[in-house]
């Protein structure tokens, strides 16, 4: 990670890059450059050269995974918050049986299911992407309010 003027980011982080490289040589630690990927957070349309790591070019990318967020180069966290749709969605299908309206668990059983399985899921670094926009986080509340409703065995009429 490497913070400076749009101007001259690449310099600096090559710099970082190259003494990275060598630090790796001498500890013989092996990095598989095919698989990094470098992200460059600006409102600027017009990107830097690329930087290397063992001569190689390390290329842009619109967004990237790391440790579990997927942050777009100009931070809006869409797809992360998709992603992370999906995955409950995953979730409240495998525990549609146990919170389902026809099952007939007791209400506070569902709601520990929900707050020990399916919320992790939805909330995990939420401090990151929290200021997302509302329209992105308005997607992650719908699919709260299907298993609200699942779980409480309310119609779908019935306001949240």
């Amino acid at each position: 990670m490497s913070t400076s003027a749009s101007n001259n980011i690449t310099n600096d982080l090559n710099s970082y890059l190259d003494l990275l490289g060598k630090w790796m040589i001498s500890w013989k630690v092996k990095i598989n450059t095919d698989k990094c990927q470098a992200v460059y957070f600006s409102r600027r349309r017009n990107i830097a050269y690329h930087p290397k790591l063992y001569r190689r070019a390390i290329p842009w990318r619109d967004s990237t995974k790391y440790l579990g967020v997927i942050p777009h180069k100009r931070l809006t966290f869409k797809q992360h918050i998709t992603n992370n749709r999906q995955k409950v969605n995953a979730v409240k299908s495998i525990l549609y049986p146990l919170i389902g309206r026809k099952f007939k668990l007791s209400l506070s059983n569902k709601l520990l299911l929900y707050k020990s399985l399916v919320r992790p899921v939805m909330s995990y670094a939420s401090p990151v992407w929290g200021a997302a926009a509302k329209s992105n986080i308005k997607n992650l509340e719908s699919a709260q309010n299907i298993i609200a409703r699942q779980i409480t065995n309310s119609p779908w009429f019935i306001r949240n």
